[in-house]
Formats: structure tokens, C-alpha cells, sequence
């Protein structure tokens, strides 16, 4: 492909972060991938709640990966302003709003379970109470958190293939990769949806099966590769520890629910 472009540079977003005026010079193509993704996240997830749970985590991926691809590094209000509270919001509540109009179901991504939990016998009453009134019970739990993952992972994975690949922004490959995992992605939340409903046969496994694989085999390829990125060496110290916070937090979270809905 002679009019393929590479750039051996990633862009840098952390320049003259005192200056919130300079916010305006930060507005590129990242914008309207951020709207425009969140919008069609919003179409295919269809929860409020959801959806602004992914758009902080990759900020948080973000730092966590930042100093292997630069572009990550961002300003505090890039982070918080322009994708969190800007461009992410914008989109999913524009979504919502399309959906709203054209009365279209919105997902609760609520599991049933057959067992109670019995008062008398749960552990740490409390904070199960706490939980539920977030994530209802375990299997709810659980689909919230492959959901979150499988959306981050497929948005990250570009951001690594890119990298690996100098490939410019503007290059066609990364629109056809994301227009073609986007309508696989999609279809793949409304397959989740009918399996959450237990509506189960062999066609509500194609797209979620093929989703989950090219994301696997994006993720092996990156993994295979991985030796092209260069650390910066930045002090990873507060970050690991955010997400390791977030990661026993998850996984207690998960147990405890569990535990009392199926063990109590």
C-alpha cells in the first residue's frame, strides 16, 4: 500500500497544562473519536451508569499505559474536562437522547438469580446492602465487569496496534478496524443482552463469539510485539496503586456478593 503513512512519533498532550486557555489548541480528531464512539458505545451498552464507569476507566488506563504511548499523556483538565465531563458525557447522553426519541429500550443488564440471600446468615450486611443498591447481585456484577473490560481492551487495542505499527492518525486501516469491530461490538452487546435474558440458541452466539476472539487475538499480537514500545521509565508508583486498589476492590466486591447470594 504505497500511500500508507507511518509516524515513528506519538503526540504528546501534556504541554502547557497551567494555561486551561490553551484547552481550545488541544480540540483534534480525538474529539470527534470520543464523541462519536461513546455515541455508538451509548446505541449498543444502553445504560447510563455503564457507560461512565468505561469512559473513567480509560482514563485511568490512560496513566497506567502513558509511558509506553505518549499520546496518553494528557493534561489534568484534557483527562477530566475535555474526555470525562466533555466529549464522553456529550456522546452518551446524545445517545440516550436518540434512543429516548426514537423509543428505544434501554439495557438494566440485570441478571435474575433463582436464591435469596437470607438475612439472618449474611456476611457484612452493610456493605452487601451497599453493593446491591450499585450492582444488584453477583451475576449483575459480573456482566458489568466483562463489559467494562471487553470496551476498554477494544479501545486500548488500537491505541497499541497504532503504536506498534508508526501508524499515522489519519490512516485508513485504523477506520477500517474500528468501523468493522464497531458493528461486531455492537451486535455483540445485543447478543449479550438476549443471553442475559436467557434467550439462548446457536445465532445469539456469532457476533459475541467473533467479538471476543478478535479481541483475544489483537491482545496475543500486541502481546507478541510489545518489544517495539519504549518505556520513558516514569515513576508508575501512584498508579499501580490505584489499580491495584480497584482490582482487590473488584474482586471483594465480587465475593462477598456471591458468596451471600449462593453460599448463605
Amino acid at each position: 500500500m504505497p500511500n500508507m503513512k507511518f509516524s515513528p512519533i506519538e503526540n504528546s498532550y501534556k504541554e502547557a497544562c497551567n494555561d486551561i486557555n490553551k484547552l481550545v489548541e488541544k480540540l483534534d480528531v480525538f474529539v470527534i473519536c470520543h464523541l462519536s464512539g461513546y455515541f455508538v458505545k451509548g446505541l449498543a451498552l444502553r445504560n447510563f451508569f455503564m457507560l461512565n464507569i468505561i469512559s473513567v476507566l480509560f482514563e485511568l488506563i490512560e496513566l497506567k499505559f502513558r509511558h509506553i504511548l505518549p499520546n496518553f499523556y494528557e493534561c489534568w483538565w484534557d483527562h477530566i474536562l475535555l474526555d470525562v465531563l466533555g466529549c464522553n458525557l456529550v456522546g452518551i447522553l446524545l445517545s440516550l437522547a436518540y434512543m429516548k426519541y426514537y423509543n428505544i429500550q434501554l439495557f438494566d443488564w440485570k441478571i435474575p438469580i433463582k436464591t435469596k440471600p437470607r438475612k439472618k446468615y449474611i456476611i457484612l450486611p452493610t456493605v452487601d446492602r451497599m453493593l446491591r443498591k450499585l450492582f444488584i447481585n453477583s451475576p449483575s456484577f459480573l456482566i458489568l465487569i466483562y463489559c467494562c473490560v471487553m470496551a476498554n481492551i477494544n479501545d486500548l487495542n488500537i491505541f497499541f496496534l497504532k503504536a506498534i505499527l508508526q501508524m499515522q492518525m489519519d490512516n485508513i486501516l485504523i477506520y477500517v478496524r474500528e468501523a468493522i469491530t464497531g458493528i461486531i461490538m455492537f451486535n455483540s452487546c445485543l447478543e449479550l443482552m438476549d443471553i442475559v435474558k436467557k434467550k439462548l440458541n446457536m445465532k445469539n452466539f456469532f457476533y459475541f463469539f467473533t467479538c471476543n476472539l478478535i479481541l483475544i487475538l489483537e491482545v496475543i499480537i500486541i502481546l507478541k510485539f510489545k518489544y517495539v514500545l519504549k518505556s520513558d521509565k516514569s515513576d508508575m508508583t501512584y498508579i499501580n496503586i490505584t489499580w491495584n486498589f480497584i482490582a482487590v476492590s473488584t474482586i471483594s466486591s465480587l465475593g462477598l456478593l456471591a458468596f451471600n447470594d449462593y453460599l448463605m
